[in-house]
């Protein structure tokens, strides 16, 4: 440390605000980023976020379409950008789990991108951990008008025995 009689006022100063700060926690401690799907970006089409049904997306749907755009591989080419994975893609209900989106919420995000033709399922996961959805990107989106549902999830089949009603005894009591 130098001889503070010798340092002029601002660089005193700047001496003190320095060794103040390494004494003292940061009072704003951003959060770690929450990193999901490849590269450091996303690139997502004018077409898509300026269409009437990206307008009208509600809840966390607009958050999941982005992240799974986010998952999307990208290869260059000479002349443009081509999706290697476009009908592959995975976004599974732990993932958002991460990112804060509970799995109601997630749920009827997925609902939302499938109703407005967003993304397709090209196989249904069986609930299972091995077992995952995987989707597909599809521009439907752009034909969609109010009202207008392109596809709805399958229900989940329900494991064990399925009948509610009370059985009925076959024998005489």
């Amino acid at each position: 440390m130098e001889n503070i009689g010798n340092i002029n006022l601002n660089d005193r100063l700047e001496l003190h605000k320095q060794e103040y700060l390494k004494t003292h926690k940061s009072r704003y401690e951003f959060p770690k980023s929450k990193h999901i799907g490849r590269g450091k970006g996303t690139f997502v089409e004018r077409e898509l976020f300026e269409s009437p049904a990206f307008i009208a997306l509600v809840g966390v749907a607009p958050q999941m379409l982005i992240y799974i755009l986010g998952k999307r591989e990208m290869r260059q080419t000479s002349k443009s950008r081509i999706c290697v994975n476009a009908n592959e893609l995975k976004l599974s209900y732990i993932e958002l789990e991460k990112l804060g989106i509970t799995q109601p919420r997630a749920t009827r995000g997925f609902d939302e991108l499938l109703a407005k033709g967003f993304i397709r399922i090209e196989h249904h996961g069986g609930g299972c951990q091995k077992d995952q959805s995987i989707y597909s990107l599809s521009n439907q989106y752009l034909l969609w008008k109010k009202g207008l549902v392109f596809s709805k999830r399958p229900k989940a089949l329900k494991k064990g025995f399925l009948h509610n009603k009370r059985q009925i005894q076959h024998t005489k009591p």
